[in-house]
């Protein structure tokens, strides 16, 4: 809002002027030609020369005075215009300043405000127009700074007092809407700066504009705005098949209670689907919800099914956003997705202006759900889209663990079986994977007996040029694209209708929503692993018959990684497929060679022994030394101390710290009460309930082992809020 600043004088100079100079011109020039032609008559001695000049003086004078009346009389008309204008003008002012309603006043580049009018004097009680306070006497809260920022002026500076120099707005932080104030009345106004020159000296004159009752309805719309939400049953039909209960009986007590919930706000609750809602309340609601840390979450958790003493709970998908009621449910459901993802039991809110996805709840671990109808879905998904590609890479997470690369065989299996069933032997098939880590050695040795894996493996950079239009991408055991072992290869991956051929399957929590639409989007965090995952698809798959021994031993070490030898995270369909596995001619004792211990990784495991400490009676947090040697499976041992300290009394969660080249990992692992996973998030990390990691760049062990602390403190504090 650049402003030209007008010089403001004691008279308007807007009417036109009357300039004398002309007429003086005029009767100048024409005495110096009559002048001139009486000299030539004269030169040339012309008869009668005295009776000449005596004419010429004559008409000289004659039309010198009537030139001059006429611009004279003009120049009266105009000056008594001019005097008549200048008095309306004050009569005016006078009108406006004692009678119209509009306040206003005005203020000199000090920040003071001179003169108000009356409607302005009205409203303040003052008793005279005339004053010389403080702007901010009048307008708590708004000063010239503000007001600059709103007008953009860069030279509105005070030339008496040049020392007060004031920063200029940047294009930042020019504001596009004026201020608003409350004045002693206790309405609002929209203050609108106009500044002008008088005398040298700027002035700013304050047009106050009142904007109350519109701003009224502004906010009571913001708080009637209607919020829509998504609301699922978490696994009650699961957890109803352990337990002698009527489903339908402890279905309706939940509804009853998700009913007065949306009742007290004054809201709907619908039910479309078995065990599935859908609520729509105002913005005004939702906000106390979130004040309140959504209590009807505890509240679901306080129902037993029958003698069971695990909680049923519930998952919320909440849109809170502009536009369209198609976009409001389309971005509802998203949130839900996201919430489930997690592992349920929380909110996930999508609201206007907040960035990111909000997330609320996750504090209780949720009991693993029946998913063989899904993994049958997900066989069929893979199966017609590899039926449209020419090759297909698959990929885990950067340094790769025993999980990572054993279900990345599992899904090289299912695919080269797809493809061979399809008639498509000659489509390749690679995995992508750091060849030169110490896990990958191992499992290498161990498949070194299958002539097929030999030109399977591939890493990242060969992966560059392998990528074609229809190229096929699987990632297993991460959905995190910061460490997807290869995060610039999404990007290569084409998309058809915005559905990009990605495939992601995982167990790990979704840390926020993935910056692509995958055609295959099965992430299940109540499953110990994403061996378990992917074994259960092949089982559920017509290609259950073609996995390998060693394939399936591969399998089953990622299990037992994930699950801490089947005592942690394992339920019952773990052991379903492990049977599965078995009739493959995997087992146990094969697959703990695999854990086989170099003499180093017992002297670093006993480091982290020395360096065990309990913060807040339940954790246990552990690093190595400064003066160990930073080292690739240092990641690998820190992940193992951390189980190792779950074994503790008391001990319900526990933190690894070690060195990766300039950042520190932390590896964090729970016995199923506290949630791991959102204490790292608040440090950049992510993962699972009961299982987690995070990596803090350009740190030190002490600096992160304080951060640690400090996110621990703050979910503790929220825990208890809610």
């Amino acid at each position: 809002m650049k402003q030209n600043l007008p010089e403001a004088h004691d008279r308007p100079t807007e009417l036109p002027r009357t300039d004398l100079r002309l007429p003086f011109v005029i009767v100048a020039a024409e005495g110096l030609i009559l002048l001139l032609v009486y000299a030539l008559l004269v030169h040339y001695g012309a008869p009668r020369l005295v009776m000449t000049g005596i004419a010429f003086a004559v008409f000289y004078g004659l039309s010198a005075l009537i030139l001059l009346g006429v611009y004279a009389r003009r120049l009266w008309k105009m000056n008594r215009d001019q005097a008549l204008s200048d008095q309306l003008n004050s009569d005016i002012y006078r009108i406006f300043r004692n009678t119209v309603d509009i306040p206003y006043a005005v203020m000199n580049s000090d920040g003071k405000v001179r003169v108000i009018n009356t409607a302005l004097k009205d409203i303040l009680k003052f008793r005279s127009p005339i004053c010389n306070i403080p702007l901010s006497e009048i307008c708590p809260g708004l000063s010239l700074e503000k007001l600059m920022a709103f007008m953009g002026q860069a030279d509105i500076l005070p030339l008496h007092h040049p020392e007060r120099a004031l920063e200029t707005p940047q294009d930042g932080e020019q504001s596009s809407d004026p201020p608003v104030v409350r004045l002693s009345d206790g309405r609002r106004y929209e203050v609108e700066p106009y500044a002008f020159l008088r005398k040298g000296e700027r002035y700013f004159f304050l047009l106050f504009r009142d904007t109350n009752e519109y701003l009224d309805l502004v906010e009571k719309t913001n708080r009637e705005h209607m919020v829509l939400a998504y609301i699922v049953l978490d696994n009650l039909q699961e957890l109803t098949q352990f337990v002698r209960a009527n489903y339908r009986a402890t279905a309706n007590e939940i509804e009853a209670a998700l009913s007065d919930w949306v009742s007290g706000m004054n809201g709907m609750l619908r039910e479309y689907d078995r065990d599935k809602y859908m609520a729509i309340f105002s913005e005004e609601c939702l906000d106390e919800c979130i004040k309140d840390g959504f209590p009807i979450l505890d509240k679901i958790m306080s129902i037993r099914v029958g003698d069971n003493s695990f909680p049923v709970s519930i998952s919320m998908g909440i849109a809170d956003i502009d536009g369209s009621m198609q976009e409001r449910d389309r971005t509802a459901n998203n949130a839900l997705d996201l919430a489930l993802q997690r592992g349920g039991n929380q909110v996930a809110l999508i609201r206007r202006n907040t960035p990111g996805v909000s997330y609320f709840g996750g504090t209780h671990k949720t009991m693993e759900s029946n998913t063989s109808i899904s993994s049958r879905v997900s066989a069929s998904l893979l199966e017609k889209r590899l039926s449209l590609c020419d090759r297909v890479l698959i990929m885990g997470h950067s340094n790769p663990d025993f999980d990572a690369i054993g279900s990345a065989v599992g899904i090289y299996r299912l695919s080269r079986s797809i493809l061979e069933g399809a008639g498509m032997s000659h489509v390749p098939v690679n995995i992508i994977t750091s060849l030169t880590s110490e896990t990958f050695a191992v499992c290498q040795k161990h498949l070194s007996t299958v002539s097929e894996y030999n030109h399977v493996f591939i890493d990242k950079h060969e992966a560059q040029g392998l990528v074609t239009p229809d190229t096929v991408l699987i990632v297993t055991d991460v959905n995190n694209p910061a460490i997807f072992e290869s995060p610039e290869l999404v990007g290569a991956i084409a998309a058809r209708d915005g559905v990009a051929s990605i495939a992601v399957i995982d167990h790990h929590r979704l840390v926020g929503a993935l910056p692509f639409v995958p055609f295959l989007h099965y992430i299940e965090t109540t499953k110990s692993s994403a061996s378990e995952i992917v074994s259960e698809i092949l089982e559920q798959s017509p290609y259950a018959d073609t996995l390998l021994k060693e394939e399936a031993n591969l399998l089953l070490a990622g299990i037992m990684l994930d699950t801490h030898n089947f005592t942690r995270s394992a339920g019952a369909q773990t052991f379903e497929v492990t049977y599965y596995l078995y009739s493959r001619n995997a087992h146990t004792g094969t697959a703990r060679e695999f854990f086989s211990e170099k003499l180093e990784e017992l002297q670093i495991a006993s480091d982290f022994d020395a360096h065990t400490r309990i913060y807040d009676q339940i954790f246990a947090i552990t690093w190595l030394s400064e003066d160990h040697i930073p080292s690739p499976g240092d990641r690998i041992a820190a992940s193992k101390a951390a189980d190792k300290l779950l074994g503790i009394q008391d001990v319900e969660a526990s933190f690894a710290l070690a060195i990766i080249g300039k950042n520190v990992v932390i590896s964090g692992r729970s016995k199923g009460k506290i949630n791991v996973q959102l204490i790292l998030e608040k440090l950049e990390g992510g993962g699972h309930f009961d299982m987690a990691g995070a990596q803090v760049e350009n740190a030190t062990v002490p600096e992160v082992y304080e951060m640690l602390k400090e996110a621990i403190d703050e979910y503790m504090a929220e825990r208890s809020i809610k």
